[in-house]
């Protein structure tokens, strides 16, 4: 019996003459296997419970989700707007807290220090520095490396370990948009997609979006807004000089160059067509809406504007504003 690493190996020389349902199948088959073990290994060394521990549906408070990447379109959000986002649910992903908005879950990946030092440093003086304001937020973290390596997993300043949680992500192989559109249907068979309480891994292709607009369908949500998801350039939030000095020299990756997961490459479908796959196929028929909070989004007009009277709406419903507001 082949073990998973002579598997995976197999897979990859095959890749080429394999059709495309039994490569997706084995891929998933393999993957599965090394990421469970792999998430359960890092949470056991670091001393982290695993995601599928905790039950979500009792951190649920809104039947909106806003999904808040670290496009530059976030320093255009009026305070009013932040006031109506604070009443309901939210998750940031990565580098969110860099702004000062809490959101009530956060998402981030695991980062090695031999493969992105620079990033590593940047990225843990900032969850030391935000570790007490970040106590009370639900904190996911995926992608978790090969236990030898130095990674964030393992050096978690004490204050972010409180509600944090080790999950996984698992991708399809797709090399143009009929193959990730079988993937996703593949995932939806297998019930990546059918919500429950209880969680351990969640669908990701390319970015963190679609893995929280994946956690979005399991946790119940109708209503997901996508805010600082603009996907163009590689400008981000926290680079805005007068409002973010401490972070605004972070430039991991080229602010000129087009943003890494909208490019075509030979085993990447661009963003843009992958949420709207996803939005067709998982969103739509559960009559789950999805908008975007700027038409500087490229997903715009494809994915409708969330126009003033949604907020507008949607400041009558939810609870009282439990989060920090930005201050200008």
């Amino acid at each position: 019996m082949f073990n998973n690493a002579v598997l995976v190996e197999m897979i990859k020389s095959l890749a080429k003459s394999l059709p495309h349902p039994v490569l997706c199948r084995l891929y998933h088959r393999a993957h599965f296997r090394e990421r469970s073990a792999g998430a359960a290994a890092a949470a056991s060394r670091a001393g982290l419970p695993l995601l599928d521990s905790v039950d979500l549906s009792l951190w649920k408070t809104s039947d909106t989700l806003f999904i808040l990447g670290s496009a530059w379109s976030i320093n255009e959000i009026s305070d009013e707007r932040w006031q109506v986002i604070g009443k309901h649910d939210s998750v940031g992903i990565n580098f969110w807290p860099a702004h000062p908005f809490v959101p009530r879950f956060f998402q981030f990946e695991d980062i090695t220090y031999d493969y992105h030092p620079v990033m590593y440093d940047a990225f843990r003086a900032l969850l030391e520095r935000r570790s007490e304001a970040y106590a009370n937020t639900l904190k996911i973290i995926t992608e978790v490396n090969p236990i030898g390596l130095r990674q964030t997993v393992f050096e978690l300043p004490e204050g972010m370990k409180k509600n944090l949680y080790v999950g996984f992500s698992m991708p399809v192989v797709a090399r143009n948009e009929e193959e990730l559109r079988a993937g996703i249907q593949y995932m939806h068979a297998i019930g990546a997609f059918s919500p429950r309480a209880n969680v351990a891994w969640l669908f990701k292709y390319g970015g963190s979006v679609i893995a929280m607009m994946t956690l979005a369908v399991l946790m119940g949500y109708k209503r997901i807004v996508l805010c600082g998801v603009d996907l163009n350039k590689q400008d981000y939030f926290y680079q805005h000089r007068e409002r973010y000095p401490e972070c605004t020299d972070w430039e991991f990756v080229s602010r000129k160059e087009a943003h890494l997961t909208t490019r075509r490459l030979p085993w990447l479908v661009p963003a843009q067509s992958a949420i709207y796959i996803f939005k067709e196929l998982i969103l739509d028929p559960e009559d789950i809406e999805l908008f975007v909070e700027s038409r500087v989004s490229t997903l715009y007009p494809r994915v409708p504007l969330a126009y003033q009277s949604l907020f507008e709406e949607l400041a009558h419903q939810g609870v009282p504003s439990r989060h920090s507001v930005p201050s200008r």
